[in-house]
């Protein structure tokens, strides 16, 4: 089976400038979205950074004996480095971070590997049922995790949008990296919490099973969460598994007898 992809990045309808970065490398089967922080366009130096060293090291660096999975956290590992250096060497990039979550596809191993840092998420959509993949690296998520059996009265008084892991923001990075088994029609949904935070999952899942063609799909989720308030940089990649059958497979010529 094969992966077939398409990205958007859109600034919103509040902020003045996109912060936001996916990369799309069909060569590898990687993609890539990164969402920056940092203020004076910092966060969007480091988003940058992200996506650019990733498809860098993806590039470059070719181990046999290195799973996709394990390519994968390194790149992602290698990608904080740099972006901590950088912060640590300029004033005008410190503190600057972005979090980031990125998919590879192993085609002989028919699977999907997903690491992340931050709230960017990872959704897999199989025929009706919209999982989440990927767990938010935040106070709230963090929270809930430790006490499952914290109520919204309790949430609420926990500040949000606070971010506890992402890129640059210290010499090491924590990241979740998860393999998922897949099947074909398979559809992977990377995005911003520029989406996912404006748009319910619901309506995630309507949008990608109602657009056939990738760059519609990512055309009209982003258009929802415009319409929505449009409070924030909004980025989605797609990836659906398709058969890897050449287009005209199976299509016979019809010849006429004489």
């Amino acid at each position: 089976m094969r992966s077939v992809a398409a990205g958007l990045s859109d600034v919103g309808r509040q902020r003045h400038h996109n912060e936001d970065r996916f990369i799309l490398l069909p060569e590898f089967n990687v993609f890539v979205v990164a969402d920056g922080m940092g203020g004076h366009q910092s966060g969007e130096v480091a988003s940058r950074m992200a996506a650019s060293s990733i498809a860098k090291y993806f590039r470059n660096e070719c181990k046999p004996d290195v799973t996709v999975g394990q390519r994968l956290r390194a790149a992602v590992l290698e990608a904080n480095a740099k972006i901590y250096a950088r912060a640590d060497d300029s004033r005008l990039h410190r503190g600057m971070g972005t979090t980031v979550v990125a998919g590879a596809y192993a085609p002989d191993d028919r699977t999907f590997f997903v690491a992340h840092a931050g709230d960017s998420r990872c959704y897999r959509l199989r025929g009706d049922e919209l999982k989440q993949l990927t767990r938010d690296h935040s106070l709230i998520s963090d929270a809930l995790l430790e006490r499952p059996d914290l109520t919204e009265l309790d949430l609420k008084y926990l500040p949000k949008n606070v971010i506890t892991r992402a890129l640059g923001i210290s010499p090491t990075v924590d990241v979740d990296l998860r393999a998922e088994r897949v099947e074909p029609n398979d559809v992977f949904i990377l995005c911003s919490d520029g989406l996912h935070g404006l748009i319910s999952d619901e309506e995630i899942a309507f949008i990608v099973r109602d657009n056939a063609i990738l760059t519609e799909a990512c055309t009209r989720l982003v258009e929802a969460a415009n319409a929505n308030g449009g409070r924030d940089n909004i980025t989605v990649v797609l990836v659906r598994i398709e058969p890897d059958d050449p287009p005209w497979a199976g299509r016979r010529a019809n010849y006429a007898r004489p």
